[in-house]
């Protein structure tokens, strides 16, 4: 159990030390794929909406959000099962600290479980956008015709009948007549995507520069909430 807890509190304080790195990387990525307007956005996204085609671009950027949140969830983890094996034995009295500690763990689960939620929702998006895109274009279908033919032959005066059985298969291209507003509601949901996945980014960002600045104003009551030396010490002896 020991080796445990030193490398949960390993991970956890390595996990504190890089979020001004993680943030660095969040100004890079906010700088590279969101530089556009929205009305810049909105012209490029109709100029590239095309029948049954995906938005590579922005599924490019979605990639790297998802990404990104995934290693938020990683970092927010970490911290939290840290302060947690710092934990205290239940007391009376002297708790001001636990009160503290308990308070930062639990931004701690919300940050996490919201990041969580962020990445989850993704998939959402090429779904909607598939059920859009169908109402564009045209649609390919395929027809498969049996017809039976019978031919009558004679050998030696006796009548001999031969069945011929034939499969002709065809593919038909059915042209729909284009409405304007299908095409309209995908560049709408490029734009609504655009703009949600910068949301979720500048969330990782302030999610993280509230947890440092938490961590850092609060550390000792974080790790040592009463005070003492036996604080933390049986992190799970909670009666």
């Amino acid at each position: 159990m020991d080796k445990r807890l030193a490398a949960a509190e390993r991970a956890g304080k390595e996990a504190f030390e890089l979020i001004p790195v993680r943030l660095d990387e969040l100004d890079v990525a906010l700088q590279q794929h969101f530089a556009l307007s929205v009305d810049k956005f909105r012209e490029a996204a109709r100029a590239a909406a095309q029948p049954r085609m995906s938005n590579r671009a922005l599924l490019g950027v979605q990639y790297e959000v998802h990404n990104l949140l995934g290693r938020a969830v990683s970092d927010f983890r970490a911290l939290e099962f840290w302060l947690v094996t710092k934990v205290p034995q239940v007391s009376d009295g002297n708790n001001f600290g636990v009160e503290v500690q308990h308070y930062v763990i639990d931004e701690l689960k919300k940050c996490r479980i919201a990041m969580q939620g962020h990445a989850d929702s993704l998939a959402n998006y090429s779904w909607s956008r598939g059920l859009g895109a169908e109402k564009m274009g045209s649609s390919s279908s395929s027809e498969e015709n049996k017809s039976e033919v019978r031919e009558e032959k004679t050998e030696d005066g006796t009548p001999k009948v031969n069945t011929t059985m034939k499969t002709e298969k065809t593919d038909k291209t059915v042209s729909k007549p284009e409405i304007e507003d299908f095409g309209e509601h995908i560049v709408a949901l490029d734009v609504k995507h655009y703009v949600a996945l910068e949301g979720m980014l500048r969330e990782v960002e302030h999610a993280y520069v509230r947890t440092f600045e938490l961590i850092k104003k609060n550390r000792d009551k974080c790790e040592n909430p009463r005070g003492d030396s036996t604080s933390g010490s049986r992190p799970f002896n909670m009666y």
